[in-house]
């Protein structure tokens, strides 16, 4: 059966992280991704050779030089013939390149652009740099995440980058669907602070409400979510939501059966009392005895994995979320795709292109001579 993208032509003008993220799950289901580097380094990612490779297979590229007008009208041309433009620069550059949405929709009405940035196209910090931390400060994440000193923890990973690109996907599927109705394509507008403010529903909701400012998570106003130390300086992380159940399941493996039966409220009322009582139980045996302890009690409970134990973890290997592309020197083993789907399940096909591998071909397919090219390449647009 067809990838469920398949005939959907993407140009990807974006580099690092989240643009390059959406156009690789776009490219997993199956669509065409053209990514339009810049000439001599390409991607800024390229930089950084791990990231790159995780984050841009099933892709092709061509690299020119935006700022030359015979690459600009190969690009418009290339243009006409796609569905989706996926962009990451700062607000304005794509229209001084003369390949912004504007531009691009006065010949192909049907094109769809997407524009990933900090802060959005418009409002008072548009114009404003910021990278993952600056967004996860200001849209109010690294706030609700402090250690017991209420010091802010950084998280071990781009949170934003990440969710701006699944935001991104969201966008141009639905813009996809809904042009399947009108026939018109339009603008998606993805900032990334945006994004980091939709992740706080949990959080927010009695501020929003009552006016109630929140200081942490709800969660981590209780006594049965978090990181406990065992006795050889392990931790076993305790996850139980508001269930009752989990919660005399736990006690039961802890030992402290007169604490049964407690609701979610009185576990947030005695918190400070059950967090210590239970810190000094954990600490008093090792991680491997209370994972013992504790497989058969039906209450969520595991260990802090590193990366090697993660990518090793049974369960992450059964679904396939390691898997190697490529063959001989060129094979690298990389994230697998998180969607499993029983008829259009993404395809790992081909590792992440060399930077301009497929110029020619498709600047001939968009109608160019090999004449043209050679001449827009000792010109230096393309390369």
């Amino acid at each position: 059966m067809a990838a469920s993208m398949e005939g959907v032509r993407v140009l990807d003008l974006s580099q690092l992280y989240p643009g390059p993220l959406c156009t690789m799950i776009l490219a997993d289901f199956g669509a065409e991704v053209i990514k339009v580097e810049p000439m001599g380094i390409g991607d800024n990612a390229r930089a950084f050779r791990f990231l790159f490779n995780q984050i841009n297979r099933n892709k092709k590229s061509v690299a020119f030089n935006l700022k030359h007008p015979s690459a600009q009208e190969a690009f418009r041309r290339l243009a006409d013939t796609a569905d989706v433009v996926v962009e990451g620069f700062r607000p304005g550059t794509t229209a001084r390149l003369g390949v912004d949405y504007e531009t691009l929709r006065k010949s192909n009405p049907r094109i769809i652009y997407c524009s990933i940035s900090g802060f959005g196209q418009d409002g008072p910090y548009r114009d404003l740099p910021g990278h993952d931390i600056n967004y996860l400060a200001m849209g109010g994440v690294l706030g609700l995440t402090r250690d017991r000193e209420g010091r802010p923890v950084v998280p071990g990973f781009e949170v934003a980058d990440i969710i701006s690109a699944l935001n991104a996907v969201i966008g141009i599927q639905a813009a996809l669907l809904a042009r399947e109705r009108t026939g018109e394509g339009q603008y998606v507008d993805i900032s990334m602070l945006d994004c980091v403010v939709a992740l706080l529903h949990n959080s927010v909701g009695p501020y929003l409400e009552t006016g109630q400012v929140p200081t942490i998570n709800p969660l981590h106003a209780t006594p049965h979510y978090g990181v406990y130390e065992t006795s050889d300086g392990e931790y076993l992380v305790i996850g139980i939501a508001h269930e009752n159940a989990f919660w005399d399941n736990l006690c039961e493996g802890l030992g402290m059966e007169d604490a049964k039966g407690l609701n979610l409220t009185q576990r947030i009322i005695d918190k400070e009392k059950l967090l210590s009582r239970m810190e000094e139980i954990i600490r008093s045996r090792t991680l491997a005895e209370w994972l013992d302890i504790l497989k058969d009690k039906d209450a969520p409970c595991c260990s802090v994995s590193g990366i090697a134990e993660a990518f090793d973890d049974p369960q992450v290997q059964h679904r396939k979320m390691v898997v190697e592309m490529g063959e001989g020197e060129s094979s690298m083993r990389v994230i697998g795709s998180p969607y499993k789907l029983s008829l259009t399940p993404p395809r790992l096909e081909s590792p992440p292109p060399a930077l301009g591998e497929h110029t020619d071909a498709l600047l001939q397919q968009a109608g160019f001579s090999e004449e043209e090219i050679a001449k827009m390449r000792d010109e230096g647009a393309v390369a």
